[in-house]
């Protein structure tokens, strides 16, 4: 398969798998998609920055802490999914909302191997799931 090889998937996102695991690359940006898919697929930035600074430091992130947060979602994150159309961001009211494009990168966060009843894709990847011919 083409390294620029478009991915196949009912919303016709047009996300290369590339881009795909580079936009999924940083752990924040994972949480963040996380964080909006609890919350229904929107939320302000400042309930996204709560979350994920309480995530990272618990119940003990304080003001320095929450600001560290917000500047990375605010300056590199949020951008940085706005431009790769998984994310719509409303700048007056900071509410930050998921696109279809979102919803195929949730599914690569949602793929369990070890769930008790995975579905055809997890019972082939996963250890010792695919039988090989003798």
């Amino acid at each position: 398969m083409d390294k620029k090889a478009k991915i196949a998937d009912t919303s016709g996102s047009g996300l290369s798998e590339d881009e795909i695991f580079t936009l999924l690359a940083m752990h924040r940006r994972r949480e963040l998609l996380r964080t909006l898919d609890r919350a229904g697929g929107e939320a302000t930035v400042g309930d996204i920055t709560n979350e994920l600074a309480g995530g990272e430091h618990g119940d003990d992130a304080g003001v320095k802490e929450r600001k560290t947060v917000y500047v990375s979602l605010y300056q590199t994150h949020i951008p940085r999914l706005v431009e790769a159309g998984v994310l719509v961001h409303d700048e007056d009211t900071k509410l930050v909302r998921l696109t279809d494009r979102g919803e195929v990168l949730l599914a690569y966060l949602r793929y369990d191997p070890t769930a008790k009843q995975p579905g055809l894709l997890s019972r082939v990847l996963r250890p010792g799931g695919r039988k090989r011919a003798q």
